[in-house]
């Protein structure tokens, strides 16, 4: 069994890396786990633990919505939080718009249900992780904080290759490992 799932590449630009150091600063009295800047991604599906035999099968999936996807961009555009305001958990930046970035996904998801995989329930809110949030201090001055860091500048993120990615969970954290790469070459 191997913990897999499918993401796009995400470099991030000098202006969201700045805004990451200023959130980082911001919060150094918060137990905030930071997402490292070579391993920050933009998931498309998690799998979770997979048999080795379902990994040609997800690969030859991957193939065919590959094949059939335009590349395409997205604006990144903003900064959220999921949890509640009284329990905030993971920091991340997203898109106001990614209808084209859902249509792929449902395309996979469509392949993937018909290998019998479960249905991805909850809400679809495609997004980068930079922080997986343990304790927050003060949660009145963490909103104020959010708020204003909000980002005034947008990134695109071309969307050219799907991967499929093995995850390994370390003590010093995840290491990943990409299994697959396919160029998004559709007309």
């Amino acid at each position: 069994m191997k913990r897999l799932f499918i993401a796009v590449d995400v470099e991030l630009s000098d202006e969201f890396q700045m805004l990451t150091q200023q959130l980082q600063s911001d919060f150094k009295h918060n137990d905030i786990v930071w997402v490292k800047s070579g391993l920050q991604h933009l998931t498309l599906r998690f799998l979770g633990e997979t048999s080795e035999s379902k990994i040609t099968p997800v690969a030859n999936a991957l193939s065919i919505v590959a094949l059939s996807t335009k590349p395409f961009e997205l604006q990144l555009d903003k900064m959220g939080i999921f949890g509640s305001k009284y329990a905030p958990e993971t920091l991340w930046y997203g898109f106001t718009e990614f209808s084209l970035f859902k249509n792929l996904f449902e395309k996979l998801e469509k392949e993937l249900i018909g290998m019998g995989f479960q249905k991805n329930y909850g809400n679809f809110v495609p997004h980068i992780t930079i922080g997986r949030i343990k304790k927050i201090d003060n949660k009145k001055q963490f909103w104020k904080i959010i708020e204003k860091r909000e980002p005034q500048f947008t990134q695109a993120i071309p969307v050219t290759h799907i991967k499929l990615i093995h995850s390994k969970l370390t003590s010093e954290g995840p290491k990943y490992k990409t299994l697959h790469d396919f160029v998004i070459s559709g007309f």
